[in-house]
């Protein structure tokens, strides 16, 4: 039996099964990141035991904060262990189109992790991928992230750290 977990809009939707299909989709900016994660570490743990031959973990964050990535950096590692010896996992890291942010937290895991990535960059709908031009307060940086990225930070409490530059529709 696998796990499922619904999408809310501060935990990503999860639908790990037993034929090798893991996935994490949307937002990750659970306030108890223990409760949520947990448990599916349990039930990869278990799976790792007897995995399926192939395992697939396909990831496409909108955004996760620091707690949420510590439970993902888990997941991986539970993963590389069995990789090559009772599975074969490849890791699909999609990420929106421009989104800098997710591509890189992708691009560390993968430097960590001896597992094998595969990046997508997904062309989402126009609205869903509104750019927002931000620079920092506190160090004058600039960068252009998606509006959901955007939406992430100001609901995280953090919106008031940055000025708002340019709106890309």
């Amino acid at each position: 039996m696998g796990i499922l977990k619904e999408r809310t809009q501060d935990c990503p939707y999860i639908n790990f099964s037993e034929n090798g299909v893991l996935e994490i989709i949307g937002r990750s900016i659970t306030e108890d990141p223990f409760t949520f994660w947990q448990p599916i570490l349990e039930w990869l743990e278990q799976y790792c035991i007897e995995p399926a031959k192939s395992t697939q973990l396909n990831i496409f964050l909108e955004y996760s904060n620091s707690s949420s990535n510590k439970y993902i950096s888990e997941i991986l590692r539970q993963l590389e262990e069995v990789h090559g010896e009772k599975t074969q996992v490849n890791v699909i890291w999609n990420y929106e189109q421009g989104d800098e942010t997710v591509y890189q937290l992708g691009s560390d895991f993968e430097s960590i992790f001896n597992l094998p990535f595969q990046f997508i960059e997904q062309d989402v709908e126009k609205e869903k991928s509104h750019k927002v031009k931000i620079r920092s307060k506190k160090t004058g940086a600039e960068a252009v992230i998606s509006y959901r990225y955007w939406d992430a930070i100001v609901r995280n409490g953090h919106g008031d750290e940055y000025l708002v530059l340019q709106e890309f529709l």
